[in-house]
């Protein structure tokens, strides 16, 4: 799974627009321009595509932490590409989006995975922990779509 695709889930979700993706990477002091924002979201195979690298995805996700929240009183760890991972992803969505054990029990369940809240825990511990869970690109996959079904539903 490319970071294209897991802006490309969120915008639609949120039903963003281009320029309100442009206004959350401005949120991190990221200056791009419109042109830029509409390479990324284009198919993959499309002549100005351009592969989004794990830096632009963590600006994205901490703006739009921003962006949904309001400006943080204690700046979060802002990890660097090459500690992005899916578990991480997982963890700022569940921040940006505000959501409770129970609302992502239920976003799993929308998309056929049953999880108990012991058995999401071990996502959001720190890589190393004992009870430390690798987070697939399947189930942040079923994460990203789930969620899109969920906010219809609200």
């Amino acid at each position: 799974m490319t970071n294209n695709y897991i802006v490309k889930t969120v915008a639609e979700s949120l039903q963003l627009t281009h320029k309100e993706i442009l206004a959350i990477y401005n949120l991190e002091d990221k200056e791009i321009t419109a042109e830029d924002v509409t390479d990324v979201l284009r198919d993959e195979t499309e002549e100005k595509f351009i592969l989004l690298i794990d830096e632009g995805l963590t600006l994205f996700l901490n703006g739009l932490i921003t962006y949904k929240r309001g400006e943080p009183t204690k700046k979060f760890s802002k990890k660097r590409d090459e500690d992005l991972t899916n578990n991480l992803v997982l963890k700022k969505l569940r921040i940006a989006f505000n959501l409770k054990d129970e609302d992502m029990l239920e976003i799993f369940a929308l998309k056929n995975i049953k999880l108990s809240s012991s058995e999401l825990t071990p996502y959001f511990r720190k890589e190393g922990h004992r009870n430390f869970k690798k987070c697939s690109d399947s189930l942040l996959k079923s994460f990203l779509l789930g969620y899109k079904s969920y906010i219809n539903k609200k």
